[in-house]
């Protein structure tokens, strides 16, 4: 059973616990010296795997949590610190698998022949104009396709039915980002918890090796 402190604490802990509920514990139980140390294990790993730590402001903030200091900007202003990601043209284009939990199997498509399946072509053609798709015209009716007016580009819809699937790519510096956010929080174990389950997205795939580092640390084999 979660001990009253998981109760209260806030964060993702039940993301975490469908990884690893035993580690959710770990944590819980090590104390707020090694919850601080889990905490900067998985911002500083997940900024390695997603090749963010030679930028200056992201070595900043690492250093700044090891020695215990409050991020400075543009991490201190939760606004600023996404437009500097999206604006820094350091940062890598890497993209990384959806990390599955154990206990919930990778999505299979559905027996059902709707599943998985694009629109009708008299459903799946939209005209938008302009930067940010300030006007739509409606769909051609069937026959030939009628011309798309100047600086217009046809787009494809596609619904599917369930989760997504295993091949879903995701931007890793994204990923990573919020462990280094959620290691600065107030409460150890708070941090702890956030900083390990936004590594875990950021791992993807391979989300098992940071989970073993963060055993390890509360374990003091680290």
């Amino acid at each position: 059973m979660p001990s009253q402190a998981l109760r209260n604490v806030g964060g993702n802990v039940h993301g975490l616990r469908d990884f690893d509920p035993a580690v959710v514990h770990a944590i819980d139980a090590a104390g707020p010296e090694v919850q601080r140390a889990v905490a900067l294990l998985a911002a500083r790993r997940a900024c390695e795997t997603a090749g963010l730590t030679d930028l200056d402001w992201i070595a900043a903030a690492l250093l700044a949590l090891a020695e215990g200091r409050p991020l400075g900007p543009p991490l201190d202003d939760p606004d600023r610190v996404w437009q500097a990601l999206e604006s820094d043209p350091r940062v890598p284009d890497r993209t990384v698998g959806r990390a599955v939990p154990p206990d919930r199997p990778p999505f299979q498509p559905s027996d059902r022949d709707d599943a998985h399946a694009s629109m009708p072509q008299t459903e799946q053609t939209l005209w938008i104009v302009g930067p940010a798709a300030a006007a739509v015209e409606p769909p051609s009716p069937p026959g030939a396709p009628a011309p798309l007016p100047d600086g217009a580009t046809s787009h494809t819809l596609q619904v599917t039915i369930g989760e997504p699937g295993p091949s879903l790519r995701m931007s890793q510096p994204h990923m990573a980002l919020p462990a280094l956010l959620g290691a600065a929080e107030a409460d150890s174990l708070q941090a702890a918890l956030g900083a390990v389950y936004a590594a875990v997205a950021t791992y993807g795939e391979d989300y098992w090796a940071l989970l073993q580092e963060a055993w390890a640390m509360c374990q003091g084999r680290l």
